[in-house]
């Protein structure tokens, strides 16, 4: 999959006032008239909006082609002002050719990076509302679209193939609930991403070039793929009533009618999706949102304050439970932790997915590491690379030519210039990454998850600390969490497993017709080390990783490490781990050059160094876990499944009233996973848009290890 800007230039015509012009397709973005006149007129009423979207908990819209995004500022501009706007809205849209950061701030009018600092965006609620027969209207209209552009110019993201999740707009309504608009944004071809696509959708824009200029975008086949997506009573418009498109809805199961547009300056097409089969959900599928909106929580790291986030943000009520005080007393409460992406040549599973779970990071946590909230810094880190050189870099630009957007080749001065380090080698300078604090993110989690209320006021989350859970059990479509004593510690419609290589003990308390495969984890020790400012050779202006990492912490420290030690349960810090990490940072050129073996020695023997201990959870292949849980392969034997092997065809431990789910296996990376983990959970849980690939949301599956199994067999 690849992705390369947009080229615009000034219309043929040589005509001012002309809208945007694409050479490559020798065609317009929008018709003359006007961009959010044809974004009301074909694409909202076409879709019989707001009206469809009124007193909903959710709407979800796909657009085929973003361009310059103005049906989508239109379409906020709508649910924004629509005082029975549903609660969440998503909105989908995918885009071959973005624009580049300057080229959108510029077709919106916008200040660009090369002139005076843009001004904060305006605040929404003092805008006027739309009135389209008011002498104003226009104004008006400007106004917003100023306003939104500008926030979604500060939300716009690296260039880099694949699904981005941009959270646009929150607010709380009159009735208190939080509403929210998210922007789903798909780079890349319309024919690689729309078969990866897993969403319920209830209305489609299918807007793009024309037909006779870019037909790829209009392809009969690639239409008819949105007969599995189409939610029930689903309607499409679009502003082309080439016959080639009617019929490709006709081939989707839309019930097509063509129809004058606005003041009759477009003949357009609408559709209403009326299927002759629906076809059931697969089990490790999307599944309908269940009856109960209610959930456990099974552990407060990382993990877990992300899984009550992200559901609390779908409006689900969450109890989370912890055996210990508070949370991040795991892995998750080192003093500090690196997020970031890799780089690899073929760009494979691993690569895709560390990028989309960097960059969902790193849009999270920027505003609160830079508002002071979060003690960190997101603005870079070196990630070294000895093997690599500048002609192997440049090859791999070449072969990726996005690449630049996510990572850039420093040699060997440049690198320690930027690092403040006089770094071994050359490597990666990843702009979207940094470091944090575990247990301040986990805080912050925690404290917005509070924050979201009941109609009545009443919290969405309730925490209750202290609390171990010894078994599970589901007793007529409720599971319930319960204590040494077989006590019910907290029941709901669907549980979360967030108890990192914790978690199979617990899932081996099943009852055999409820049980589950446990998928392959194991517990990893680590060990991490702080030096105190004055035993420091030279301070990291930046992170720095490779064998081993150091870091400067806010008060001055220096954090390296981290041991990597299985089948070891020694919860004492060991004087030699120090050592170790002290000989990675002296490498890396933190410590001051000349520093001998006895020098590090008595460093690790010191009492001004302290240290941490923690376990992770990782599995065979260094990817989470994140999904519904299959059935144990007894009773997989007792009911065989058809194509078993595959991965979402095996049977779940879920219902309509909820299911068994977990979230884990982050390993060493738990900070970089840990915002993606959690969008995945809520899709999983709550039947949200997937915020990643079909491939990768196999690929994080906790049940691909027995698919990979019944494969085999």
């Amino acid at each position: 999959m690849t992705v390369s800007p947009a080229r615009l230039s000034a219309h043929p015509s040589g005509e001012t006032g002309q809208p945007p012009y694409a050479p490559d397709y020798g065609d317009v973005y929008h018709p003359s008239a006007g961009a959010w006149l044809q974004a009301r007129g074909v694409f909202l009423r076409g879709n019989g909006l707001p009206g469809r979207w009124q007193g909903r908990d959710r709407f979800t819209i796909l657009e085929t082609g973003f361009g310059l995004g103005n049906n989508c500022l239109a379409t906020w501009a709508a649910w924004r002002q629509d005082p029975q706007r549903c609660d969440r809205l998503f909105f989908i849209s995918i885009e071959k050719h973005p624009l580049r950061p300057d080229d959108l701030a510029a077709v919106h009018g916008l200040p660009t990076a090369s002139e005076l600092a843009a001004p904060a965006p305006a605040d929404l609620a003092s805008l006027p509302a739309h009135r389209p027969d008011a002498p104003e209207a226009a104004a008006h209209d400007e106004l917003w679209r100023q306003a939104l552009a500008a926030r979604l110019h500060a939300a716009w993201p690296a260039l880099t193939p694949g699904w981005h999740t941009l959270h646009l707009d929150g607010l709380v309504n009159a009735e208190g609930r939080e509403q929210s608009l998210t922007l789903l944004l798909g780079l890349g071809d319309v024919a690689d991403l729309l078969p990866g696509l897993q969403a319920s959708v209830d209305a489609f824009y299918l807007d793009g070039f024309t037909p006779a200029r870019n037909p790829q975008m209009w392809h009969g086949p690639m239409l008819a793929r949105i007969n599995r997506l189409a939610a029930s009573d689903a309607t499409a418009a679009t502003w082309s009533s080439a016959r080639a498109v009617r019929d490709a809805l006709t081939q989707a199961q839309f019930e097509v009618k063509k129809r004058p547009g606005e003041n009759g300056k477009w003949t357009t097409t609408v559709a209403h999706h009326q299927p002759r089969f629906v076809h059931p959900p697969t089990p490790g599928g999307l599944w309908p949102t269940s009856s109960r909106r209610d959930a456990i929580v099974i552990g407060a790291g990382i993990a877990g304050c992300s899984a009550a986030d992200a559901l609390t943000r779908e409006g689900w009520q969450v109890t989370l439970l912890d055996a210990d005080t508070g949370a991040a007393q795991g892995a998750s409460g080192n003093p500090g932790g690196l997020f970031h992406t890799i780089v690899h040549g073929d760009d494979g599973i691993h690569a895709r997915a560390h990028r989309a779970a960097a960059l969902s990071t790193w849009r999270r946590v920027r505003g609160w590491i830079d508002s002071g909230a979060l003690p960190g810094q997101a603005a870079g880190l070196l990630r070294l690379d000895p093997r690599q050189d500048a002609d192997g870099a440049r090859a791999l630009s070449e072969r990726l030519p996005w690449l630049g957007e996510q990572a850039i080749w420093l040699d060997q001065a440049a690198a320690s210039a930027r690092s403040g380090l006089p770094v071994p080698s050359g490597g990666w300078w990843l702009p979207q990454a940094g470091w944090m604090s575990p247990a301040d993110a986990c805080r912050l989690l925690l404290e917005t998850a509070m924050a979201r209320h009941h109609l009545g006021g009443r919290p969405l989350l309730s925490t209750r600390w202290s609390t171990p859970v010894h078994a599970l059990r589901r007793t007529e479509g409720t599971w319930q969490a319960l204590g040494a004593q077989g006590q019910v510690l907290a029941e709901a419609g669907s549980l979360v497993i967030a108890s990192a290589w914790q978690a199979n003990a617990l899932l081996d308390t099943l009852p055999a017709d409820q049980a589950v495969a446990c998928p392959p984890v194991s517990a990893v020790r680590g060990q991490v080390s702080v030096l105190p400012a004055d035993l420091i050779g030279a301070r990291p202006l930046a992170p720095v990783a490779g064998q081993g990492y150091v870091l400067t912490l806010g008060d001055g420290r220096l954090l390296c490490g981290a041991t990597t030690q299985h089948h070891d349960d020694e919860a004492g810090q060991r004087s030699a781990d120090h050592v170790h990490n002290l000989s990675q940072a002296l490498r890396l050129g933190a410590l001051p050059a000349g520093t001998d073996e006895r020098q590090l020695a008595d460093m690790a023997g010191s009492q001004r160094l302290c240290g941490r201990v923690g376990w992770r959870a990782t599995t065979p292949d260094r990817l989470p876990l994140i999904g519904a849980l299959p059935w144990h392969p007894d009773r997989l034997a007792a009911q065989p499944p058809a194509r078993a092997e595959q991965v979402r065809m095996l049977p779940r431990e879920r219902s309509d009233q909820g299911g068994l789910y977990l979230i884990g296996g982050l390993g060493s990376r738990g900070l970089t996973w840990s915002m993606l983990a959690g969008e995945l959970l809520a899709h999983w849980v709550c039947g949200t848009p997937c915020p990643v690939e079909a491939e990768l949301r196999d690929a994080l599956d906790p049940a691909r290890f027995l698919a990979r199994q019944l494969r085999h067999a």
